[in-house]
């Protein structure tokens, strides 16, 4: 299946609790960007509070691996999340195949 696979990319990342409204205009700013690359389905960005670190995690849903795979090693992302790069002060990614989606009726 591989490729084939829907795909949610989940990127865990801390700030200090100081950078956090900046980081959140950030993420709303290059998400307006990525929502218009090919084989986005959608993103979502989750907040963790802390006193001494604010934990983000960030999922995007993807088409397929081969297709966030070229947005991932692009160019342009690269340039577009520098922003959010700086602020961070760790970060870890996983790429995770969906084997099955429910939605709530």
């Amino acid at each position: 299946m591989g490729d084939a696979r829907t795909v949610r990319a989940v990127l865990t990342m801390t700030v200090s609790p100081q950078a956090a409204d900046a980081f959140e205009r950030e993420w709303a700013a290059v998400a307006a960007w990525i929502q218009h690359q090919s084989g986005c389905l959608r993103q979502t960005l989750c907040r963790r509070p802390g006193t001494e670190e604010i934990t983000y995690v960030i999922t995007s849903d993807w088409s397929d691996r081969a297709t966030y795979h070229r947005f991932e090693t692009s160019e342009r992302q690269d340039t577009a999340t520098a922003g959010l790069r700086a602020m961070r002060t760790t970060a870890r990614m996983d790429v995770l195949d969906i084997v099955e989606h429910k939605e709530a009726s």
